[in-house]
């Protein structure tokens, strides 16, 4: 099946930048601020960590991760793996903290089946750290997950908890850096409650004071309200007109960043604009193509784990 007349054209994206520190040579920096994004009281730690870039060759792109090597050693005597976290603030740093770089981390504390509590390792380290603490770090990582270089393209974000790092650096970019970007630009976030939908609540309300007409901001709260259950893909449905005018145009792309669930109910529904828009009856190796077709063209793009 030919799918030209259907599927949008390439669009370029922005270069990310190469690699400049490798866990053999990794950089050291220091904490300039540690902050919770939840309440106190809240069974979950959530952390806006912002690291020092002042005087070093540190160059990232919106999108991109920062690799980070937590001290000590496993149980079998060699150093701790690294982990990446995504970029959670534009190059150059957060408003008030210039040639700075943020991430945004939960603390992961869990239960094996024995019972046992287990305590992530870099996610501890890090939701630990206190101002003037040193960090090795290494990247910046990944290439794929950057902005158009055309401005007049729509952006649908879709994330859930931390995944919403990487658009928090793509919306600080135009509103704070004044980006072109000409286009509508739609976020729908997913947490559990009011009180850790970061960077949207009581603690951090980054994102309440973008106003802009190109910025649509809609919010999925899963556990409010305890008789309806209120996902991602629910407010897609509910926004279903909006969102098909965009994919109409066909110059967008869709962005997904958060946890791996998130992805099959939002598949579902582009298949579904597809197959009704177009009248098309695909089989499941023909959307298996369309969709990394998407893929290839720049106009979907994910990052779910």
């Amino acid at each position: 099946m030919k799918f030209e007349q259907v599927l949008p054209p390439f669009v370029k994206i922005i270069e990310a930048q190469d690699m400049l520190y490798k866990p053999k040579n990794p950089l050291k920096i220091r904490v300039v601020q540690n902050t919770k994004l939840v309440p106190e009281d809240y069974e979950e730690d959530v952390r806006h960590i912002i690291l020092d870039l002042k005087n070093t060759n540190y160059v990232y792109t919106e999108g991109q991760s920062l690799g980070v090597l937590p001290p000590g050693v496993d149980e079998k005597g060699k150093p701790h793996k690294l982990r990446l976290y995504s970029i959670a603030s534009p190059y150059g740093g957060d408003p008030d903290y210039p040639n700075t770089v943020s991430l945004c981390v939960k603390r992961v504390v869990y239960k094996n089946e024995n019972g046992q509590v287990i305590k992530g390792v870099c996610s501890n380290y890090l939701c630990d750290l206190k101002e003037g603490d040193e960090v090795l770090v290494t990247g910046p990582a990944g290439k794929h997950f950057s902005l158009p270089e055309d401005p007049n393209t729509d952006l649908i974000f879709l994330a859930t908890g931390t995944g919403i790092a990487p658009f928090r650096a793509f919306l600080f970019k135009f509103f704070y850096q004044n980006h072109p970007h000409n286009a509508k630009i739609y976020l729908f976030f997913g947490t559990r409650y009011k009180k850790d939908h970061l960077y949207a609540n009581d603690i951090n309300n980054d994102f309440l004071k973008l106003k802009d007409d190109r910025f649509v901001f809609y919010s999925a709260l899963s556990r409010e309200n305890p008789n309806k259950k209120i996902y991602v893909q629910h407010l897609l449905e509910e926004h279903k007109e909006e969102i098909e005018e965009i994919l109409k145009r066909k110059n967008f792309i869709i962005y997904i960043c958060g946890l791996k669930g998130m992805e099959d109910p939002i598949i579902r529904f582009l298949r579904s604009f597809y197959e009704k828009t177009y009248s098309l009856t695909l089989s499941e190796p023909e959307w298996e193509e369309f969709f990394n077709q998407l893929s290839r063209l720049n106009r979907l793009v994910i990052e779910t784990y």
